[in-house]
């Protein structure tokens, strides 16, 4: 197994940690009036532009109930801005707010709408299970073979860690359709079916423990989406134009919901994706963890995460997940001060030797396509990489 690039002696480490956390410490003592102002305004923006999406849509459903031909009409291009606004409230919603704060980012304003734990988002998965295998799982154990379950998400083979199987030959357009309908694939994560497989009563048990609340949580979100605002425009279109009205406008809503939810799980699949499964990411082996000092677990998070290089408007779409390694490291530092930290995190991985993995969305896109597709055939890229020996490291991580 070849060892991890970066610090490999007890002093070195400590010296990598202690710079991060200077600029952790940094930054937090900056964080204040200008950020509240700005969640502020963000959850206003959010609701504004999903009332505007969801508005005109009905708007649009209704002028369908009338003239079955107002797609050739200026009510078409109604409509399309109306599914494009709710589906940015929706990315919004999930990545730079929702995602952000129940990572206690907002914690501080003592705010109920910020709460962290509290926070119900628009997505089809419950806040407990996301908060259990992503809060919890995934960034303690970051990349760690056989335990961060988010790596491939239990669906799909990225590393010849992985054992082949001949399913693995239809990956590619299996993550087609996970991409399609990624929300619903992150909201049975947490039951962990792929697991049925080889430890059977224990998942069982699982699942009949954890499907309540997944099911009430999925349900939730398909009648708000699938059912209430479709027939809200039914009832509406009927007492515009009969029974062809309410078909017409309730479809027209029910169409509209479904393809602004396409275009924030689409969204959100490129980015996470970019942001775990590119070339040059890696894998470490359970036995490595315990006992870790806090700049294996800081090592651990740089070598296994990617950012995406862009403006201020693609950083914003993106939940600033853009800049992952700096959510990695400072997960509860406000998402919008990540810009702010970057260039000096940087540095400091230059100087200790560690690679910074970034590039454009489109680059780090093709290696996750190209990886995902080479993962479906048998063989493939080895991603473990050992940590620094036992001696290198302390017996606990603040």
């Amino acid at each position: 197994m070849p060892q991890a690039p970066g610090p490999a002696t007890p002093e070195g480490l400590a010296a990598f940690a202690s710079e991060l956390d200077a600029i952790r410490d940094r930054a937090r003592a900056q964080v204040g009036e200008v950020d509240a102002r700005y969640i502020v305004r963000l959850l206003w923006t959010i609701r504004g532009m999903e009332a505007a999406g969801r508005i005109g849509l009905l708007i649009a459903g209704l002028a369908m109930a009338v003239d079955a031909g107002f797609a050739w009409s200026p009510w078409g291009w109604v409509a399309l801005a109306s599914l494009i606004s709710l589906g940015l409230s929706k990315c919004l919603q999930n990545m730079e707010f929702g995602h952000n704060v129940m990572h206690g980012q907002y914690e501080w304003m003592n705010d109920p709408r910020f709460e962290g734990k509290a926070h119900e988002w628009d997505s089809a998965c419950s806040k407990e299970d996301w908060r259990d295998f992503h809060n919890h799982m995934h960034h303690h154990y970051t990349n760690v073979d056989g335990i961060d379950r988010d790596f491939g998400y239990g669906m799909l083979r990225l590393s010849a860690e992985m054992p082949w199987e001949p399913r693995h030959l239809m990956q590619a357009p299996y993550a087609v359709i996970v991409a399609l309908l990624f929300e619903w694939a992150i909201a049975i994560h947490n039951l962990e079916f792929e697991r049925l497989r080889t430890d059977r009563e224990a998942t069982k048990a699982r699942m009949q423990r954890l499907w309540p609340r997944a099911r009430a949580k999925m349900g939730a979100q398909l009648r708000k989406d699938g059912l209430w605002w479709p027939l809200l425009a039914a009832v509406l279109g009927m007492a515009a134009g009969g029974l062809t009205g309410a078909w017409l406008a309730g479809a027209t809503v029910f169409v509209g919901n479904a393809l602004a939810g396409a275009i924030r799980n689409l969204w959100t699949f490129v980015v996470i994706f970019c942001g775990h499964f590119t070339d040059g990411v890696h894998l470490f082996p359970a036995e490595a963890v315990p006992g870790e000092a806090r700049g294996h677990w800081y090592l651990r998070q740089v070598l296994g995460s990617s950012n995406l290089s862009g403006g201020r408007f693609f950083h914003l779409m993106t939940g600033n997940l853009s800049h992952q390694i700096e959510h990695h490291l400072f997960p509860d530092l406000p998402a919008r001060r990540y810009a702010e930290v970057a260039p000096a995190v940087r540095e400091v991985c230059r100087r200790h030797g560690v690679p910074y993995n970034t590039g454009s969305l489109t680059g780090q896109f093709l290696t996750v396509a190209r990886r995902i597709v080479r993962h479906g055939f048998p063989g493939g890229q080895h991603l473990l990489s050992a940590l620094p020996a036992p001696e290198a490291r302390h017996p606990s991580r603040s």
